[in-house]
């Protein structure tokens, strides 16, 4: 499931990929929503393209069973404004041992990850709604800054 996993997110990136990334984001922590017990330090990066209508984001983080994943997503801002937007993302997670925990795997340890997004100036912050037993959500929170 690995090598469909990498595939697909080279195929999701292949036209990002032939110019270099515009935004860079840094994940620094979570708290899971009517739950407890799980990792509230994720540390992780991602490189992010932006498109006129969406953009293309890879990385990687420590996850909340403390293993690290990595991720392929696309966002779509809803909201503009001078300082940030608001919108939606959807994608797929590598969640190595403990994917198939989710309700919305794919497989052995690929998860459909979606929720929203808000981003103020350089701080972003994301909603990502669950239906499983261990949590009801999940809301994550870091930094982002423009590509040099």
């Amino acid at each position: 499931m690995r090598p469909i996993f990498l595939s697909l997110s080279l195929c999701l990136f292949a036209t990002a990929l032939e110019a270099g990334p515009d935004r860079f984001s840094i994940l620094l922590g979570s708290k899971h929503i009517g739950s407890t017990g799980f990792n509230k330090v994720n540390p992780g990066f991602f490189a992010t393209w932006e498109r006129e209508r969406s953009s293309l984001s890879v990385g990687a983080f420590m996850n909340s069973y403390e293993r690290v994943s990595i991720t392929a997503t696309s966002y779509r801002p809803l909201k503009l404004w001078s300082e940030g937007d608001f919108g939606i993302f959807g994608g797929l997670a590598l969640y190595p041992e403990n994917g198939r925990n989710f309700s919305t795997h794919l497989g052995e340890d690929v998860v459909v990850i979606g929720g929203f997004q808000a981003r103020y100036r350089n701080t972003f912050v994301q909603l990502i709604p669950m239906n499983a037993e261990s949590a009801d959500g999940l809301i994550s929170f870091g930094f982002t800054f423009s590509a040099p």
